[in-house]
């Protein structure tokens, strides 16, 4: 081989590693292209779930901000509402209060009978040879002045009921006024104790007081009250009735 053809052999060794290389490098560099290309879509795509999935948990919880606000400002309309019954059913009480303790003034002779009346079915209740009786401070002047009468009274009514049964009542009766008084905010009535057979004297106690009497109207009258002045309370309660009387209902089919 002379010298021109080595010559033009390194040149065309030459031409073919240079076109090696470009091919080589054209290849590295459309594989950058797509590995970029694939990244850049990649962060794209992360970049939208990223910030749909943050504006829909935004989203979410401004909804349950807005209920739990909502919610408050149901319970506390509720309870305002509440608060404002209690007051009314408060202020009847004491609307009862007021006319019942009139009335036993202006009327002493009725209450003197409702107070034998009242000693009377406390005696019965209790079915005690031995009994003290409270009464407020003002009333025990009334009070000792009837308890032989009641006492009597009980004793008739016992006999007669005995001879229904054709037996004999015998029982030793004693009943006195206890020194201790009622408090003075009572608005009267009377209690019985009977110490029974224990060491107490108050081991069984009859609240027959017009506190109580009234305590327990008023707990008796409540929701014919309240259907009176709030009917939408009534028919709530006949809605949410109706409801669960739906879903026992469904619940029967079911099985």
């Amino acid at each position: 081989m002379n010298e021109g053809e080595a010559r033009k052999q390194i040149e065309n060794m030459v031409r073919f590693i240079e076109q090696e290389a470009k091919e080589k490098a054209e290849e590295i560099l459309d594989q950058t292209n797509q590995e970029l290309e694939a990244w850049k879509n990649e962060f794209k795509h992360n970049k939208r779930t990223y910030w749909k999935n943050h504006y829909l948990a935004e989203k979410k919880r401004k909804e349950v901000e807005g209920k739990i606000a909502q919610s408050k400002l149901k319970s506390t309309e509720d309870e305002r509402v509440m608060k404002e019954r209690m007051t009314i059913m408060a202020g009847l009480k004491k609307e009862a209060i007021e006319a019942l303790t009139s009335a036993l003034k202006s009327k002493p002779s009725e209450y003197k009978q409702l107070l034998e009346d009242l000693l009377v079915e406390g005696l019965l209740k209790l079915m005690e040879g031995s009994v003290k009786v409270r009464c407020t401070k003002a009333d025990q002047s009334v009070v000792k002045s009837i308890l032989k009468s009641a006492e009597k009274r009980f004793v008739d009514e016992m006999t007669r009921a005995c001879e229904d049964q054709k037996t004999k009542f015998n029982m030793n009766m004693h009943v006195e006024l206890d020194s201790e008084p009622l408090k003075d905010s009572c608005i009267g009535g009377i209690w019985l104790m009977s110490q029974a057979y224990t060491s107490r004297p108050d081991a069984i106690v009859v609240r027959n007081s017009l506190d109580v009497r009234l305590d327990v109207c008023m707990e008796d009258i409540t929701p014919t009250i309240r259907g009176l002045l709030f009917p939408e309370d009534e028919q709530r309660a006949q809605e949410i009735e109706k409801s669960r009387l739906l879903a026992l209902k469904a619940m029967a089919e079911g099985h």
